[in-house]
Order: structure tokens, then sequence, then C-alpha cells
């Protein structure tokens, strides 16, 4: 064992070094891919700087009610930014009738765990700064944005925090040792995620954590405590069963959970609001949750 060691550990860095290295190359090519989406019009952009985050304030009227929501967007936690979501997060702001505040927080490899959830917690300590109760404050997110969602709760559940009022998870990626059974059971069903690239993404994130660390993977942390939670997830995603799992585990504790579950559609298939009556009706949903469960000074 003495002489395996540093042969392992020179083994572990060189295969860190190729996933990190496949990060990238994955990441320039769906940024190359993208065409860069037109801004919405009549959207109301407020460039903000959410101690020391890069993040936009989303809003469709100057007197929108003081009705707040944190949106951390998707991309494996490798991949996505403000860009690439803010039509998503202004559809949000549209339906529920609030300001949506969405950010770029660090990615992996350059920013492994737990860099995007300081950004995250950084911003919604930003909103408390400038006055916002937490009643009016939700946090939501896409994929694994909806995991970061998850992590920032118990985070400041743990460190006995005000927790928003409300939060929202669209196909949410809350266990990244990738044991859920609908990983192999939709892959003929899922067009957009891929197993082995999610596994590669989250050995790139965890950076030195295990997978199975609430903080990595927050299915696994303490869910007592959290606020009312909105989970939509298709039935034929490879997600679909992070999603039941973790609404089964909040109702568990206690938590009151709704989850909507969608046939026939693709991962966060929210984004596609312009092509999908689906996208449409979901949003909808999103909306008058919102609009229930989180004040505003209407």
């Amino acid at each position: 064992m003495i002489f395996f060691e540093p042969f392992q550990q020179a083994f572990n860095t060189l295969h860190r070094q190729g996933l990190n290295q496949y990060c990238r190359m994955v990441r320039d090519q769906f940024e190359r891919s993208m065409t860069k989406p037109q801004r919405p019009h009549g959207l109301i952009i407020s460039e903000q700087n959410a101690n020391g985050v890069k993040a936009e304030l989303l809003s469709w009227r100057q007197d929108a009610p003081r009705r707040y929501v944190v949106y951390l967007h998707g991309g494996g936690y490798v991949l996505g930014s403000i860009e690439t979501h803010r039509e998503l997060a202004a559809q949000i702001a549209l339906r529920a009738n609030a300001r949506v505040l969405i950010i770029d927080y660090h990615l992996a490899p350059e920013g492994p765990y737990p860099s995007g959830l300081n950004d995250a917690e950084a911003a919604y300590r930003w909103l408390l700064d400038i006055g916002v109760p937490p009643s009016q404050i939700a946090i939501a997110g896409d994929s694994a944005g909806g995991g970061l969602t998850l992590a920032l709760l118990q985070r400041l559940k743990a460190s006995n925090s005000p927790l928003p009022a409300a939060a929202v998870y669209l196909s949410p990626w809350v266990d990244l040792t990738c044991s859920s059974p609908s990983l192999d059971t939709n892959t003929a069903t899922d067009m957009i995620l891929n197993k082995a690239q999610m596994q590669s993404f989250a050995r790139v994130y965890a950076g030195q954590k295990p997978l199975d660390h609430p903080g990595v993977s927050p299915l696994f942390g303490e869910l007592e405590g959290m606020p009312p939670s909105l989970i939509q997830v298709s039935r034929q995603e490879l997600l679909l069963n992070d999603a039941t799992r973790l609404a089964d585990r909040l109702e568990k504790a206690g938590v009151i959970t709704h989850l909507s579950k969608w046939s026939q559609m693709p991962h966060v298939w929210q984004m596609l609001h312009r092509y999908l009556l689906q996208s449409d009706e979901a949003l909808k949903e999103i909306g008058e949750f919102l609009q229930q469960r989180v004040a505003g000074d209407e």
C-alpha cells in the first residue's frame, strides 16, 4: 500500500485534469452553438452587483410589487449564464407579478463547490440588506439551479438565517451520485440529458468533496423546516426520480409540497414557452404558486 498510494494520487490528479478539460470543451461548444437570445421587448433590466455577484433584476413594470424571486440557472454547474436563462426568468417575473434577480454564479471547473453556493447566498443576503423581508422572497432554479436552491435553503437554515417564503424547483438535480433509477430507465426518452456527462459534471463540481456530501447532493441533507415548495418535472426525463425522491422526502419532513409531473416534455421545457402550450401552462402554475405564497406590496 505504501508504494500504491503515490501512483493512485497521480492517477486521480490526471483523471481530474482530464475531466476539467472535458468540461471546458463542452462549455466552449455550448457557447459557440448558442445564438445570443434577444432581450424580451418591454422587459426592464437593471444590472446589479449583489454583494460582489453579477446579477440582473428583471421586471415588467417600474412599479412592480416588491415580490422577489432569486433565480439560479441550470447547466450542470458547468454551463449556463444570465444570457441563456434571462427569458425564462423574465417569464417567471411576468407570471408571478414579481421582480426576479438572476445571477451569474461561479461555474466549475474553475469554481467548484462551494463557489456557486457562496454566490447564491450572497445574492439572497443582498436582498435582505436592501430591506426586502424574507416573506417577500422566493428561491427558484432549474436542473443544477434547483439543486443549488435546496443547498442554499439548507445552509440558511443551518445558520439560523431567515428563510424565504417559498421555493420552486424545475427538474431539479439534487443527487449528484447519479443513483436515481430514472437516469437509466429514461435514457431512451430524454433527448437532452446524458448520464455519463452528468457524472463528469458532478465530479468536477464536487471537487474534493464526496458526491453524497449534503452540500453537493442536497437530497441527503436536512429537509425539516424548508419553505412551501413547487416541483415540476417531466415523466420522460432522466431527473424524474430526483424530483419524486425530493418531493417524498419533503413531504415526510412535513413541508408543504406540490409535485407537478408532466408527460412527453423535454428537460426544463418551461424555457420553450414560445413553442409549447405546456410550457405556458407550467409557467402559469409557477406564477400562481408564487403569488399565493410570496407577499408583495400590492
